[in-house]
């Protein structure tokens, strides 16, 4: 499973060494804002007293602001360069979200604007909203997803779901078809052909399940409840063990939502953050060059 996973106690406490990582990260998380916080103090202080002298302002706030994209990147790199004594992960990810937010008030001093008017520069603005935006959403992700994957009870492999789920099926048509056999009754193996296949098909209610797992388990007792009724009392014993697989398929389709998501966002955020790096390379190359 993706993401990290809520540590307790049998008696729901969390773990000290849990309870000091945490208190360490906050510790950092304040000391990387302090300073970057001053960084940009000083920067505005430079920009200002360069205006007076008749300095391009731009220029400065710029470099500034690409000196930061460059240090968010380069947390991609340094997550494969583990042996490197450069600290540790955690440390890198604190200094990336202090270092993210810091770019979006450097960003407006940059460019003086919500929407500038040229092509390129429209195209630039584009790549860092996409980035800052995503950056918003994958914090949030990352800090509401393990915990109620850890929730579930189970831990299972993203890959592996669409295998786990076919498993599934094929465990619940032979559920069906020994009910048929040993019932004498087709009532639930036409039902199970006519709604309940229809669920164990591929995973479902996929965008509800990013937010809770209600409706996926209000269909399946509602489906339940609704043949129950035709079935005598042998065939409700099968049913019972219907729902349970259900319930699993369920749970199976709450991991593929939420990994799903947790998997999606790097898909745009990453991207997006090498397009930005691109477009503003090129953007202070055609400037320096224009500016001689």
């Amino acid at each position: 499973m993706n993401g990290s996973t809520s540590m307790k106690h049998e008696n729901g406490r969390v773990p000290k060494a849990v309870t000091a990582i945490a208190k360490a990260s906050r510790r950092k998380f304040i000391l990387f804002a302090v300073l970057t916080f001053a960084a940009w103090l000083l920067l505005t202080l430079f920009a200002e007293v360069a205006k007076r002298a008749g300095w391009s302002v731009a220029h400065i706030t710029g470099y500034g602001l690409f000196t930061v994209i460059l240090a968010l990147i380069f947390f991609k790199a340094r997550k494969r360069l583990l042996v490197l004594p450069l600290g540790t992960i955690r440390d890198w990810l604190v200094l990336h979200l202090v270092l993210g937010a810091a770019s979006i008030p450097l960003y407006f001093q940059h460019t003086g604007t919500l929407w500038p008017l040229g092509r390129y520069e429209q195209c630039i603005a584009l790549a860092f909203y996409v980035v800052s935006l995503s950056a918003v959403l994958g914090v949030i992700l990352q800090r509401v997803y393990p915990r109620r994957l850890a929730d579930l009870g189970s831990e299972v492999i993203f890959e592996r779901i669409p295998t786990e789920i076919a498993n599934l099926r094929e465990e619940a048509e032979a559920l069906v078809l020994n009910a048929t056999k040993e019932c004498r009754s087709d009532t639930l193996a036409r039902y199970y052909a006519e709604t309940m296949q229809w669920f164990f098909l591929r995973p479902r209610f996929v965008f509800s399940l990013l937010f809770s797992t209600a409706r996926s388990s209000g269909w399946i007792q509602l489906h339940v409840a609704t043949v129950r009724r035709y079935l005598n009392d042998s065939e409700a014993v099968y049913l019972k063990q219907l729902q349970d697989i259900a319930h699993r398929k369920s749970l199976l389709d709450a991991h593929y939502a939420m990994q799903g998501a947790l998997k999606l966002w790097l898909f745009v955020h990453v991207p997006a953050a090498v397009l930005l790096v691109l477009l503003a390379s090129w953007h202070l190359i055609v400037i320096n060059i224009y500016a001689r």
